[in-house]
């Protein structure tokens, strides 16, 4: 159940941590030789104003900056901005060699902010999916940035190739967005050295590992990230802007982490933190929650059932009415089941099948303690159906009956064409980018290879509250989709209410559920909730 379970998450748990020493700044010098710049393509209704500039070639894969001015139309008015693509550099080691070169792609609104203030102190949002081993192209093409894949109104997936439309609820009307691709995902790559060797700390390592993967550990990929926040600010003379981090799924996770990290390694305190579907402390989603983990997910089932026409009430009543029983029948039947009496819980167990709209033999036979991946694959089995663990609203044709298990997520799986495609057509019409490596929207090598604490759960929840602790003015936004299944809205309800805050002070951090699963903002009217929400948090935390 646990290995079905991690394949679904995408996350890999490792038993060793790598330890890096400090990062620094790859200078100009590190730069190779430049290529013919790209010619610019103008397009629809923009205006890309100069050409990009010239790209370079470094460590087998292009290093390029390229500068485009463009226009979003709004009701409100158009919005004037300058689009940079770039890779900043990191190094590390003794000899303080370039180890990577990070893509980020970053637009900041020309003439100042609207309300006066000079460019400079504008906010500046830095934004991160999850993974690991995701690029941020979801939350660029999928909320935040100018453009927006286009879904059905329901939020499935569209015919391809989607349309990319102006997003009329960007962010950028309220800050600017530096969105960034970790190491090893989308055009962010380790850099090869010593004859092709990953030199690591003392200048070893195998030849047949990635050169990307001293960055692919909790700790270290959180000091990376914290180091490019660092590069980016100085090289654009940000340091006086708001600051604000943003993360999905598993870049919620890190951004917590990276809180911390920006104090201890930078110096830098950030204004306020927004968590898409994070997992914040990873016992309250899986194994090693006891009896914590399927009254976390309750809610979220029943939502699901209601959507599909399988418990009674809206999602949102069926949801209601699922918290209301997780903490109360449903954790002391749990509690109270003697496995050698299964008989007697007959009345328990069919109480859940009314609440999560599962067959009660089904719900019996898992002792009313039912998997996500289960869940998702026996829902709609009698109408030759199954579920996504990301959206429980979201279905597909069964490709297999007879799977006790399927080996993929419809909902995930059909995103990677959709995002990637869009991502590399954006990137080469509208950005200006020139490149043949390939964009990598979801890395498997990179999850594959992510290490992890050597015991226990992960979690961030210290680091969190550290945070909030040493920023008293700190605030966070948590957002979650009803029926996503794979990071429960109710796991970062718990998480929150168990924060020390002083008196007055809850309102610091709000958890925020809308309706839709773990990429709630495919569909445009929680897009729009979810924008008006995090508009409220950075003019809250600037007050």
């Amino acid at each position: 159940m646990r290995r079905a379970m991690n394949r679904r998450l995408r996350l890999l748990p490792l038993l060793a941590a790598l330890v890096l020493p400090p990062l620094h700044v790859a200078g100009a010098q590190d730069a190779a030789p430049q290529n013919t710049p790209p010619q610019n393509t103008p397009a629809r209704n923009e205006q890309n104003q100069g050409a990009p500039k010239p790209a370079d070639r470094a460590g087998g894969f292009d290093a390029q900056r390229s500068e485009t001015r463009h226009q979003l139309p709004l009701p409100s008015g158009p919005l004037a901005y300058t689009a940079v693509a770039d890779f900043l550099p990191l190094r590390d080691g003794p000899r303080e060699e370039a180890a990577a070169r990070v893509f980020t792609v970053s637009y900041t609104l020309d003439g100042g902010a609207p309300d006066g203030a000079p460019r400079g102190r504008r906010p500046v949002a830095f934004v991160f999916n999850g993974g690991p081993g995701a690029s941020s192209a979801y939350l660029h093409l999928g909320a935040l940035g100018p453009k927006v894949v286009g879904f059905n109104d329901d939020g499935s997936l569209a015919r391809p190739p989607a349309p990319l439309l102006d997003n009329p609820d960007s962010w950028l009307a309220f800050t600017d967005l530096v969105f960034v691709d970790p190491v090893g995902t989308g055009y962010s790559r380790g850099i090869q050295r010593d004859g092709g060797r990953d030199g690591g700390k003392d200048g070893g390592g195998r030849r047949d590992e990635d050169p990307g993967k001293r960055f692919w550990s909790v700790d270290a990929d959180s000091r990376a990230m914290a180091e490019i926040v660092r590069l980016w600010l100085t090289r654009n003379g940000r340091w006086e802007s708001p600051k604000f981090l943003v993360g999905e799924s598993y870049g919620g996770f890190r951004i917590a982490k990276m809180a911390n990290r920006l104090i201890d390694d930078t110096g830098i305190a950030v204004n306020g933190l927004i968590m898409v579907s994070p997992v914040v402390d990873f016992a309250t989603i899986r194994g090693g929650g006891g009896l914590l983990v399927p009254a976390l997910r309750l809610p979220s089932y029943a939502a699901s059932a209601a959507a599909n026409g399988l418990a009674s009430g809206t999602p949102e009543q069926a949801a209601e009415a699922a918290e209301r029983y997780a903490f109360t029948g449903y954790l002391t039947g749990l509690a109270g089941l003697d496995y050698r009496r299964p008989g007697a819980a007959r009345d328990f167990f069919a109480e859940v099948a009314r609440t999560t709209g599962l067959p009660e033999e089904l719900v019996t036979r898992f002792r009313g303690e039912i998997p996500t991946d289960i869940f998702a694959r026996e829902l709609l089995r009698g109408r030759g159906r199954v579920a996504s663990v990301y959206d429980g609203t979201f279905t597909a044709a069964d490709p297999d009956p007879s799977a006790a298990r399927l080996p993929f997520d419809p909902f995930l799986k059909g995103t990677v064409p959709t995002y990637t495609t869009a991502f590399a057509a954006y990137a080469h019409e509208w950005l200006g980018v020139r490149t043949e490596v390939p964009f990598d929207l979801l890395s498997d090598r990179v999850n594959r290879g992510w290490e992890w604490p050597r015991s226990g759960q992960p979690s961030a929840v210290d680091d969190l509250q550290a945070a909030l602790t040493l920023q008293p003015a700190l605030r966070v936004l948590i957002a979650h989709g009803r029926t996503d299944l794979i990071t429960p809205y109710m796991a970062s309800r718990w998480v929150a209410s168990r924060l020390e805050l002083p008196d007055g002070q809850a309102d610091r951090v709000a958890v925020t559920v809308y309706e839709g699963g773990h990429m709630m903002y495919t569909r445009a009217p929680e897009r729009a909730k979810l924008a008006a929400d995090a508009r409220a948090l950075i003019e809250a935390a600037l007050r």
